[in-house]
C-alpha cells in the first residue's frame, strides 16, 4: 500500500486544525453561524474519513474501506456547498478583516473548492489505480492546509499572533507563510514520489493549487473587477449556493463512479 502510516499524519493535521480553529469556531460552537457549521462539520468529517480510509486499508479491511468510500458520496457534496456558503459569508461580513483580506482572499477560496472537487473526482475515477487513487484522496487535504497553518500563527506564534485590532495586519503575514508552507509540503511530496518513481500528477496539481491561491491573492484578488464579481456572487441566496454545491458534488460523484478509468489491457 502506498502510504501505510498516512492515518497518523492526517490525524496530526486534524489536531492542528482543531487547535487552529479553537478560538474562532470550536470554542464557540453553539454561537457559530450556520455557514460555519456546514463548512466546519463537513471539513472535520472529511479529515476523519481520510483517517478511516487509510487505517482500514492498512488493516486490509477491504469491506470497511469500501464502506468509507461510499460514505464519501454523502459527504463530498455538502463539503462543496459549505465552501461556497462560507466564502459568501466572509465576503459580505462588515468588518475590517473583510476590507483588508476577505475580498482578495475569496478568489483563493473558490480555487480551494474547485481543487477539492477536482481531486475527489480524479480519486473516484482512478480507484482501480491504487497509487493514483490514494494520492488524489490525500490531495483533497491541500485546500485545508493554508487556512489551518495561518490560524496557528495568528493564534499562538509570538510576533504574528493577533491579540488586538491593531494586530490585524499580522494575518497577511501568516497567510503568506501558510501558502509557502503548503507549497513546500507539496514539493517535498513530489520529490519523494519522483525518487520512488511514483505518479507525480496528484501532488503536482495539489502544489499548483496552493501556488495559484497565493498568486491570485496578491494579483487578481486585489482588482476592482474581482471585487465586483465576488460581491455579485454574494447576492445569491444561501439556499441557491447550497443547492448548487450539492448538485456539483452529486454530479462529480456520479461521473467519477460511473466512468472509472479502465486498466490498460
Amino acid at each position: 500500500m502506498p502510504f501505510p502510516r498516512a492515518h497518523y499524519y492526517v490525524a496530526a493535521f486534524l489536531a492542528v486544525t482543531i487547535l487552529a480553529f479553537w478560538p474562532s469556531y470550536f470554542s464557540i460552537f453553539e454561537k457559530a453561524p450556520t455557514a460555519h457549521h456546514v463548512h466546519g462539520v463537513t471539513a472535520t468529517a472529511w479529515v476523519l474519513l481520510l483517517i478511516w480510509q487509510s487505517w482500514s486499508i492498512r488493516q486490509r479491511s477491504f469491506a470497511l474501506h469500501r464502506w468509507g468510500g461510499r460514505m464519501s458520496f454523502l459527504l463530498a457534496p455538502p463539503f462543496i456547498a459549505g465552501g461556497l456558503l462560507v466564502t459568501k459569508m466572509t465576503a459580505i461580513k462588515a468588518s475590517p478583516f473583510t476590507e483588508m483580506f476577505a475580498i482578495r482572499l475569496s478568489f483563493a477560496d473558490f480555487v480551494s473548492v474547485a481543487a477539492f472537487a477536482l481531486f475527489y473526482f480524479l480519486a473516484l475515477r482512478n480507484r482501480k489505480y491504487v497509487e493514483l487513487h490514494s494520492r488524489f484522496m490525500l490531495a483533497t487535504i491541500f485546500p485545508l492546509l493554508a487556512p489551518s497553518i495561518a490560524r496557528i500563527f495568528t493564534g499562538y506564534v509570538p510576533g504574528v499572533a493577533i491579540r488586538a485590532p491593531e494586530d490585524l495586519p499580522n494575518f497577511g503575514i501568516a497567510l503568506n507563510i501558510s501558502f509557502v508552507m503548503a507549497a513546500l509540503i507539496g514539493v517535498a511530496l513530489i520529490v519523494n514520489d519522483a525518487r520512488r518513481k511514483k505518479p507525480l500528477t496528484p501532488f503536482i496539481l495539489a502544489t499548483a493549487s496552493a501556488l495559484i491561491m497565493h498568486v491570485s491573492y496578491h494579483t487578481y484578488g486585489t482588482t476592482d473587477h474581482w471585487r465586483e464579481t465576488v460581491l455579485g456572487f454574494a447576492q445569491y441566496s444561501d439556499w441557491t449556493l447550497a443547492i448548487a454545491g450539492l448538485v456539483i458534488g452529486a454530479v462529480l460523484v456520479f461521473l467519477g463512479w460511473t466512468f472509472p478509468r479502465k486498466p490498460a489491457a
